[in-house]
C-alpha cells in the first residue's frame, strides 16, 4: 500500500476479504474510527466489490481523510436475512504533507 495523506481525494483503501461467496445482494459499509475517536461509515457510490475475488474498495472523497495518525475500519455485511457479520479490525496511517 501506498502512502495515504491528509486530505487525500479519490485514494483507494483496498480490503482484501479472500472472500469469494459474498451474495451479490449483501451491502457492505466500512465502519471507520478516525484518530481522534470520531466515527464514521463509508459506503455508497465510492464503495465497490469485486465478487469474484472478495476485494472491497473504497475510493476518498473531501473529509475522509481529515486527520492524521491510525485510522481503523471494519467491513460490516448486512445479508438478506438481517445478518450482520463483521470482519477482523484493521488500521491504516494517514501523514501529513510537506509544507
Amino acid at each position: 500500500m501506498s502512502r495515504l495523506y491528509r486530505d487525500d481525494i479519490g485514494a483507494r483503501i483496498v480490503v482484501e476479504t479472500a472472500n469469494t461467496g459474498i451474495p451479490v445482494t449483501t451491502v457492505l459499509q466500512l465502519h471507520v474510527t478516525k484518530p481522534g475517536g470520531g466515527f464514521e461509515t463509508w459506503s455508497g457510490t465510492t464503495l465497490s466489490v469485486d465478487f469474484d475475488t472478495g476485494i472491497i474498495t473504497y475510493t476518498t472523497i473531501a473529509g475522509d481523510l481529515d486527520e492524521t495518525g491510525e485510522y481503523k475500519v471494519q467491513v460490516h455485511g448486512v445479508f438478506d436475512d438481517g445478518t450482520d457479520e463483521v470482519s477482523d479490525i484493521d488500521s491504516f496511517t494517514v501523514y501529513d504533507k510537506l509544507s
